[in-house]
């Protein structure tokens, strides 16, 4: 057998070398994909129920309360929502429903609207012994509402019917030098 040269050894060490350097990694990486620890519980505890959550939210319940009702602590329903982007995307959706939803509502109570009344009475003869029963349905008008209509009035079109106009643009004016770097945005403006 022929001799090597000190430089074909070098090689042979070098390329050994970055072969195990590779398996390790590939170990690391293997061993990154699978999970320590115990398994998350949001396959559990929050995924079966996004439709439910998905009409909470729209009736008005808090993150909060839903947290206490399923059980998740809130640092771990920021970390569902930070990894499982479909509950973050439920909760978005509903919360813009509902959003939408009282806005409509408040509109309607702003210009007033119609709805139905529906009555119940009963007929008892001498003996107290009812007789019979009659629905009554009743056509009412609920009147507009002034206190929603000055609210609505006063906080969709600001700049013409604000209380004091002088505070708003002192307000955007505070906003665009917060913007340019001027104002720091800790403070609350003017």
């Amino acid at each position: 057998m022929p001799k090597q040269s000190k430089k074909q050894d070098m090689e042979k060490k070098k390329t050994k070398q970055s072969q195990k350097a590779t398996k390790i990694t590939n170990k690391k990486t293997t061993q990154e994909k699978k999970k320590t620890g115990l398994p998350s519980q949001y396959a559990n505890k929050v995924k079966p129920y996004l439709d439910d959550i998905e009409r909470y939210v729209r009736c008005g319940v808090t993150e909060g309360q839903i947290c206490l009702y399923y059980g998740v602590g809130k640092t771990q329903w920021a970390q569902y929502k930070k990894d499982n982007p479909e509950l973050n995307e439920t909760l978005l959706k509903a919360k813009t429903a509902l959003k939408v939803d009282l806005i409509n509502k408040a509109y309607q109570v702003a210009i007033g609207y119609n709805y139905e009344e529906i009555t119940t009475q009963e007929y008892k003869d001498d003996k107290g012994n009812i007789t019979g029963t009659k629905t009554i349905t009743y056509k009412r008008h609920a009147k507009a509402d002034a206190g929603m209509l000055q609210f609505l009035l006063v906080n969709r079109f600001s700049e013409e019917f604000a209380r004091d106009p002088q505070m708003v643009e002192l307000r955007k004016k505070a906003l665009e030098l917060q913007q340019s770097g001027k104002l720091p945005f800790d403070t609350e403006g003017i």
